[in-house]
């Protein structure tokens, strides 16, 4: 019977002492997401990076942006800003919330040591509306009478890749 409970002994204390050491790691992660819970207003920048020729200067340099974060870091709006939407493609590095839109948009949030201030640090991949059709002509009118309305528009994404910085506080 003794030897049996040091066996158990010898084989229980790695496994509490790697259970330990993991709950350590993650506990300044679950506290920065639960810091980082909020509505967040700033200004975001871009800064074009990319070296193509063709890539002109984005209509706006910086604009001001929202962000809402709720859960801990696992639910994440853009309402705001360049590339807005919801972003569930998530994950914590650290101290860090990284977020991405796959060939769209990459960022990583930090939120400052005394949680008052959100930097945010990216990339976000230009897009360009794009008239289709013919446009202008009315459907069922006289040959060459104008409708009056616009053609219909996508989205379409570019090469044109710019660095997008941002600095944010709590919405009061």
């Amino acid at each position: 019977m003794r030897q049996k409970t040091v066996r158990m002994n010898k084989m229980f204390r790695p496994r509490l002492i790697l259970s330990a050491f993991v709950l350590v790691l993650a506990m300044p992660a679950a506290r920065s997401g639960q810091q980082l819970d909020g509505i967040w207003v700033g200004i975001e920048k871009l800064s074009v990076i990319s070296p193509r020729t063709d890539c002109p200067k984005p209509e706006h340099e910086s604009l001001p942006a929202k962000l809402a974060v709720a859960q801990g870091g696992s639910l994440l709006a853009v309402v705001d800003g360049y590339g807005a939407g919801r972003y569930t493609n998530l994950h914590w590095s650290g101290d860090t919330l990284v977020f991405e839109i796959s060939n769209k948009r990459k960022g990583e949030l930090r939120l400052s040591a005394d949680g008052k201030t959100l930097t945010e640090k990216g990339y976000v991949r230009r897009s360009v509306a794009v008239a289709l059709g013919v446009g202008g002509r009315s459907a069922g009118g006289r040959d060459g009478a104008l409708s009056g309305t616009p053609p219909p528009k996508v989205t379409a994404m570019t090469a044109c890749l710019d660095e997008l910085t941002g600095s944010f506080r709590r919405e009061k």
